[in-house]
């Protein structure tokens, strides 16, 4: 009777198996760690590129930032500069008036005061205010030597005028010529008084106040 002994082919064949699939495993591991390295390297690569980018722009924001700074405080500085101009311009131009402005109105008095001259004013204004009522012009033909200047003083642009005519329609011409001026404006008779000069002529003494403007 033959006897077969299958109990180590068994063992053997079984071995065989196993190390086949552990081999099969260990490639497949292998790869899958290749393939994971590989996706993460073209991760870190793409977002490194994407930084580098990124760095690149702040960059350039940072410099275009630093221009723009640059360029407004050099604006601010002349933007100062010629506020400092028109300031000093101002002054001079204050100076100016201050200076020949009296000037002016010593001359506009001459001409309110002289015969076939009168206040300064526009003629189209004149015109239509004469248009809107007969009585606002002057009288032309007004004998200026009927009155006379007395007093004149002027303080912060406020004209205190004192002065005589012969009679009062006198004065109130003289009131409509100032009045019209365009030198002169919130024209006020503040007083007016009879007054028997020498030689027994009467006269009226008279006060006025107004604003100049030069």
């Amino acid at each position: 009777m033959i006897r077969i002994n299958l109990l180590p082919q068994s063992k053997r064949g079984a071995v065989s198996a196993s190390g086949g699939s552990g081999q099969v495993w260990g490639v497949a591991y292998l790869v899958a760690v290749g393939l994971t390295i590989i996706c993460l390297a073209g991760v870190y690569f793409l977002k490194d590129g994407e930084l580098t980018e990124q760095l690149a722009q702040n960059a350039t924001l940072t410099r275009e930032i630093a221009d723009l700074r640059s360029r407004s405080a050099r604006l601010e500085e002349v933007r100062a500069s010629l506020e400092r101009s028109q300031r000093l311009d101002a002054v001079v131009g204050d100076l100016n008036r201050a200076r020949s402005g009296p000037l002016r109105i010593v001359m506009e008095l001459s001409h309110v005061l002289s015969e076939n001259v009168g206040p300064t004013i526009d003629p189209a204004r004149l015109e239509r205010l004469r248009q809107e009522n007969p009585l606002a012009g002057f009288n032309p033909a007004w004998d200026v030597r009927r009155l006379w200047l007395m007093r004149f003083d002027e303080n912060a642009r406020v004209v205190t005028v004192k002065g005589r005519a012969r009679t009062n329609d006198d004065v109130a011409e003289f009131l409509r010529r100032i009045s019209l001026s365009e030198m002169f404006s919130e024209v006020t008779l503040t007083k007016t008084q009879s007054t028997v000069a020498a030689g027994g002529l009467e006269i009226i003494d008279f006060e006025l106040t107004c604003k100049v403007t030069y």
